[in-house]
């Protein structure tokens, strides 16, 4: 399995999440209406059923309006953008 969304600089955690096609699943959606669903998403046309949640938060600024860094899940340090 490819990452697609990287690991933590700081534990290695990987920051892929869970499939987003399985979330409308989940919620009881036929295959068809999870597609739909999925395709709506960043990703989609180079991924499509493989792409993947990130599961970094990501830091904005208000006042840059902007995201300016990221947080580890695993480890909650954070790194810039």
């Amino acid at each position: 399995m490819s990452n697609k969304h990287g690991h933590c600089p700081f534990c290695s955690a990987n920051l892929d999440g869970d499939l987003v096609i399985n979330y409308p699943l989940t919620e009881g959606k036929t295959m068809e209406e999870a597609l739909e669903y999925a395709k709506d998403y960043s990703g989609w046309s180079e991924h499509k059923e493989k792409n993947r949640w990130g599961r970094a938060t990501a830091l904005y600024s208000i006042v840059k309006d902007r995201v300016i860094g990221y947080r580890c899940p695993e480890c909650n340090k954070t790194w810039d953008r």
